[in-house]
């Protein structure tokens, strides 16, 4: 089977059971169609990857971790050892990608909810906010006078809300 395109949908996240790895389970989608279980118990280890029970492609678990790492590459971390900066780097494979895909809707899911009760900007490199009070445009007209600098999240397209979310949270 050729991959042209791999989503990973059906998220639950169970933060309880969330000790040394994220708790979840999630459906990953092959060219649209539902082909992959995956889950973690949150205790460590692996993720499980199990194809559905229709799909006759074998080896279709392989064949996403391949297409995985050629389409997202490497990232890196750095660490320090013995005093010094080590950079360590690894595959963006399914598991990693499912991972990036389940914070990636933790934090959507977080933003959504406090842009609901607060005017969130950043300011000097942390997130900062309001609680919500008023219309848009009395927030819009005392925001600009009290933070002529700052962006408002609530004002941002939501991508670009997420990423300074993200960087700042």
């Amino acid at each position: 089977m050729e991959i042209k395109t791999l989503e990973v949908k059906n998220i639950s996240h169970y933060e309880r059971g969330s000790e040394e790895t994220p708790c979840y389970n999630a459906t990953v989608y092959i060219n649209g169609k539902k082909a992959i279980e995956v889950g973690n118990d949150g205790h460590g280890g692996m993720d499980r990857q199990d194809t559905y029970p229709n799909i006759e492609e074998r080896g279709l678990v392989q064949q996403a971790n391949e297409w995985c790492v050629k389409k997202f590459g490497k990232k890196s971390f750095t660490y320090q050892s013995d005093d010094e900066e080590k950079e360590c780097f690894y595959d963006i494979d399914l598991e990693q990608y499912c991972h990036d895909e389940l914070y990636k809707w933790l934090d959507t899911k977080l933003l959504k909810k406090d842009l609901k009760k607060k005017w969130l900007f950043v300011e000097d490199g942390h997130l900062m906010g309001y609680k919500r009070k008023g219309t848009d445009e009395e927030f819009k007209e005392f925001f600009e006078k009290n933070h002529p600098k700052e962006k408002c999240l609530n004002f941002l397209p939501f991508d670009d809300a997420l990423k300074l979310f993200k960087e700042c949270a």
